[in-house]
């Protein structure tokens, strides 16, 4: 089966000599549909820069991204911006919500460019933040909600277009423990039902949820293995 990502000797080189930070280096990674990854480094790392990578967010200095077999580390910007917004979901520590936006038009943005008329979009919303167990939450803006709730806000917008994967970079971080164990069983969950998921995380405690899990250290994999626990 072709993976549904691979890099091939992936480098991520910010600045000029002398005085260049080297982010990746030489990375070579494979992720099939369906897993569920967790990548895990101190600060400084490289994890976060994988994840840009990964996520059509950077490109990287040298070597190769596949994504279904696409060769997209040469797309053009508007290519990868396409990208980003059918293919890819993204979970981010901050929530990223629109502080004076309903719940439901959070979710809906991803698809005003889709081409679906309004009462479609709302239905797909509504929908999703259902199966999230925020159906009273539809009309509520991001001030009223708690930490947890936004973050499922934003599960929810980032699964709208059904991507092909979704990336979450510290879902948690910003969240209390019994939130953060939320969030992770939404996750799990929705792995189950077939959802490609990348997660970037610090935390062992949260890294342990995935079935894979890879760790990196000064821009390099040092080690990638299936959590027998999950």
């Amino acid at each position: 089966m072709t993976p549904l990502i691979s890099l091939k000797r992936v480098s991520k080189i910010y600045g000029e000599p002398p005085s260049q930070t080297i982010a990746l280096k030489n990375v070579a990674l494979q992720i099939k549909k369906g897993e569920f990854i967790a990548i895990i480094g101190p600060s400084g790392s490289g994890k976060s820069t994988l994840m840009h990578i990964l996520g059509c967010l950077d490109k990287p200095t040298s070597g190769e991204y596949y994504l279904e077999n696409k060769l997209v580390s040469k797309f053009s910007e508007n290519d990868l911006a396409r990208i980003r917004n059918r293919k890819i979901g993204f979970v981010f520590q901050a929530f990223n919500l629109l502080p004076r936006t309903t719940s439901v038009k959070n979710v809906e943005l991803p698809l005003i460019y889709s081409g679906l008329e309004k009462a479609e979009r709302i239905k797909k919303a509504e929908d999703l933040l259902k199966k999230l167990g925020l159906e009273d939450k539809f009309q509520s803006t991001p001030a009223t909600l708690s930490g947890g709730q936004q973050q499922k806000v934003a599960i929810a917008r980032a699964l709208v277009n059904n991507p092909l994967v979704v990336m979450a970079d510290e879902p948690t971080g910003n969240l209390d423990s019994k939130s953060s164990n939320e969030i992770m069983a939404i996750f799990k969950n929705l792995n189950i039902d077939g959802h490609t998921i990348v997660l970037i995380t610090h935390e062992a405690d949260i890294a342990k949820n995935a079935k894979r899990i890879i760790t990196m250290h000064d821009g390099q994999i040092t080690s990638d293995k299936k959590n027998g626990n999950n």
